[in-house]
Formats: structure tokens, C-alpha cells, sequence
């Protein structure tokens, strides 16, 4: 038989200590969370994105040379790093939540599970091309308009 199940002060004091012993290990997780960030950079180097472990822009840094290019091609860069800063947050919390949780393969998933719900991976990046200005205008633009098949005769 076991003992603290006879005492009911013993099992009183056992459930205390694993209650401390949990709410321990939850203020060592949120602090250790707490200090998670992601920082990447886009290909050529010229934007970096620091993302805090809630996934929220805590850094933004652009080089001379992110600030030359065309506007669309800039943010399309910005918001790649971010993505690709965001997907990486799962693992670094992995990373650092292992030594605390331990075995706890269950606690550890509905971690993960969240982040990745959050922050899928980006897709592949497609390199942006640049614009090409517009054309002169067509001078024989019927505004769309088939006169060809126009009923109205001549």
C-alpha cells in the first residue's frame, strides 16, 4: 500500500510540491520565451528583420542599398525576411524549451503545434522583376470594340 495514500496530509504535501514544482517550470518557460527572437536577412543582404517570439517585428534594418530599390521589390523583400524569420520562431523555441520541458512530448507538440499554425513555412522565393515601363499607346484601340461583327451593317 502506499504510504501517502493512508496519509492525507502526506498526499496533501505531495500535491503541493508537484503544483510548485509546475508552476516553476511555467515562470522558467515564459522568461525563457521571453528572451526568443529570429533575425533574417534577404538574399542579397540588404534588409534584416528581427522577430520576437510572438512573431511581431521587434527590428528592421536596411541598407543604402534596400533604399534604391523600386518600392515593390523592397516590401516584397521586407516581408519575405519576415515570413522567413516568423517559420523559424517553432524551432528556436524547440531549441530552448527542450532543457526545461524535457520528456513531455505532449506539452513540447501543443507548443510547436501552435507556431507552426501561426507561422507556416513561406514559399519558395521567386526573385521580383522589375517593371517595365508602360508602352505608347496603341493608336488603333477601338476601345474593344469588334466592328467586324457589328449586326449594324455598313
Amino acid at each position: 500500500m502506499n504510504p501517502a495514500a493512508a496519509d492525507p496530509d502526506a498526499m496533501m504535501r505531495q500535491w503541493n510540491e508537484q503544483i510548485q514544482a509546475k508552476l516553476k517550470q511555467a515562470d522558467e518557460m515564459k522568461q525563457v520565451a521571453n528572451a526568443v527572437s529570429v533575425t533574417r536577412r534577404s538574399s542579397d543582404g540588404s534588409v534584416s528583420v528581427t522577430v520576437d517570439q510572438n512573431g511581431v517585428v521587434s527590428a528592421l534594418d536596411l541598407t543604402d542599398a534596400a533604399l534604391r530599390k523600386q518600392p515593390a521589390q523592397l516590401s516584397a523583400e521586407i516581408l519575405g525576411a519576415m515570413r522567413t524569420a516568423q517559420a523559424q520562431i517553432a524551432a528556436k523555441m524547440q531549441e530552448v524549451m527542450a532543457p526545461i520541458i524535457g520528456d513531455d512530448s505532449a506539452t513540447m507538440d501543443a507548443l510547436m503545434g501552435g507556431y507552426h499554425e501561426r507561422f507556416p513555412e513561406p514559399p519558395p522565393e521567386e526573385p521580383v522583376a522589375p517593371r517595365r515601363p508602360p508602352g505608347p499607346s496603341d493608336d488603333d484601340d477601338f476601345g474593344g470594340h469588334n466592328f467586324a461583327r457589328d449586326n449594324k451593317g455598313w
